[in-house]
């Protein structure tokens, strides 16, 4: 689905076929929007802002595939294989595949591409954080058994963004320091998705988009409301414009 903030307006951009897609991602370059499909075991791409947005399959036969993370630049996609505990690579059209290294329940993948940072959500434990070669990897958050399905990054600020278990919306520094908790929803369920622009977080709190602004206290906005579950979000800047793909559960 596409939301427009402009007019409010909604548009069906395509059927994916699958009611598990847990992340998206864009190539500014080439113009793709990319996303995994869980139960389908693949990644599959689609042209945007394009007429044409017929499906593309760019790898198939993967155990369970949750996170990904497109770097543009060096003609790459990152992704997590949540059922294989796996960090994986290969090339935007799904050439030359490489296993990278294993993780514990790994759920989600970010990129900073300014300061050449990759964080890792292991779901039951911890954010880790390392250089895209997974040098110098590090835990920089701790979890108290408490799931984590959803993070993301505000490189102007340097901050990180999640949503766990209990409905705690929280932030800390890129470094693991400053932790805050932003808004407590107090609605205990898995929270999927969550993304970061200016001074605003746009986030699903089961089938309702809503956005709050990043400042501790205030209070979120019912952007819209769906029939089944927000299970991604993608903010694509060039034309204002959201767009999340919701599937139910």
């Amino acid at each position: 689905m596409e939301f427009d903030f402009d007019t409010s307006s909604v548009n069906v951009l395509l059927d994916h076929g699958s009611y598990h897609v847990y992340a998206i991602d864009y190539d500014y370059q080439n113009r793709y929007m990319y996303f995994p499909r869980y139960n389908y075991h693949d990644i599959v791409r689609f042209a945007y802002p394009s007429n044409n947005t017929t499906l593309q399959t760019v790898l198939q036969s993967l155990s369970g595939p949750t996170g990904i993370a497109v770097d543009s630049g060096n003609n790459h996609i990152y992704w997590i294989d949540f059922k294989g505990d796996q960090l994986s690579r290969c090339n935007l059209d799904g050439s030359n595949v490489t296993v990278l290294s294993t993780f514990i329940y790994p759920v989600v993948i970010r990129l900073d591409f300014t300061n050449r940072w990759m964080y890792i959500v292991e779901r039951n434990t911890e954010i880790l954080k390392s250089r895209f070669d997974l040098s110098e990897r590090r835990t920089i958050v701790n979890f108290t058994s408490i799931y984590v399905h959803c993070m993301n990054i505000d490189t102007e600020e340097n901050r990180l963004y999640w949503i766990n278990q209990d409905g705690d919306m929280k932030s800390c520094k890129d470094d693991g320091s400053d932790v805050k908790i932003i808004l407590s929803t107090h609605d205990r369920r898995y929270y999927y998705a969550i993304h970061v622009v200016g001074s605003n977080i746009y986030y699903g709190n089961a089938n309702q988009l809503l956005m709050v602004n990043k400042s501790q206290g205030s209070k979120p906005t019912v952007l819209y409301n769906v029939t089944h579950s927000i299970d991604s979000i993608y903010v694509f800047n060039q034309s204002g414009m959201l767009t999340t793909i919701y599937n139910h559960q």
